[in-house]
């Protein structure tokens, strides 16, 4: 397989002028035809079709999930094609230790708690397909990037226990929530009864999140702006006289607000 031939990254907007230019195809049947073969393939290991999802359950309530998302025309994406990798752990997702006890027939991608898409699984940047290149070579390229990374990482992260000990070892299938690890391990401990464990991982969360916000407002964080570029950030209204970085300080005080009060409503702390 060479990625290049049908695979878009890193500068896309060149890319996306040139895809404009080709004729256009039936981008839905072509996709149907893409997730059709996959599901094939991937269905003796359990799962499901709904719409643009395939989805499984592991462990009774975990979701297991691959999405299909076409690219949005309007934002010049058109005729190109991602897949989306998500697990989906209820107390997780849903902030409570007691999550709802009746099931969904399937979980959305974005609902779940570990995210991901392919080219980023398998160490590279996130793939586009473009849907006007050989089909067969797509489904080839989709498929065997799903057995080479994504089934196997999936038959390991198929229980709390197992996501517990090993959620660290798979980060490239987890580069959109990583920074929740802690908060979400609380949440798979209230929910299997550790309530002391809970408790010291919640409060280590909330300290990272309360130092993160204090060097926010001490030290700032640096923006590049091109001379004659304005921002205005809690406060601050800069113009740049010449291109470099600017410092912008604060910080957001919402997430804390709503860990203090997800402390007294899981029952890790009393009210105030």
């Amino acid at each position: 397989m060479v990625a290049n031939d049908y695979i878009v990254k890193g500068e896309m907007a060149p890319v996306f002028d040139f895809l404009k230019k080709k004729a256009e195809i039936n981008t839905t049947q072509t996709v149907d035809e893409i997730e059709s073969s996959v599901y094939e393939h991937i269905k003796p290991y359990g799962f499901k079709k709904y719409g643009r999802t395939l989805h499984r359950f592991v462990s009774e309530d975990i979701s297991q999930v691959i999405n299909f998302q076409s690219g949005m025309p309007a934002r010049g994406m058109g005729g190109l094609l991602c897949v989306n990798l998500g697990i989906r752990i209820p107390e997780c997702s849903e902030r409570t230790f007691q999550p709802q006890p009746e099931k969904k027939k399937y979980y959305h991608e974005y609902e779940c708690t570990i995210r991901s898409r392919l080219g980023i699984v398998s160490g590279r940047n996130e793939t586009w397909y473009d849907l006007r290149k050989k089909t067969a070579k797509i489904i080839d390229s989709i498929i065997h990037e799903i057995d080479q990374y994504v089934l196997p990482a999936y038959e390991v992260l198929n229980s709390r226990d197992a996501i517990l000990a090993q959620r660290r070892n798979y980060p490239l299938l987890d580069n959109l929530n990583s920074l929740l690890i802690l908060l979400d391990e609380s949440m798979i401990y209230g929910h299997l009864g550790d309530m002391e464990k809970a408790k010291e991982l919640f409060e280590l969360y909330y300290q990272s999140v309360v130092k993160e916000y204090n060097d926010l407002t001490e030290n700032g964080h640096k923006q590049y702006l091109k001379k004659g570029e304005r921002v205005i950030f809690m406060g601050q209204d800069i113009t740049a006289e010449k291109d470099g970085y600017v410092t912008l300080y604060g910080a957001d005080h919402g997430h804390i607000d709503y860990l203090d009060k997800l402390a007294v409503g899981l029952g890790l702390r009393e009210p105030v």
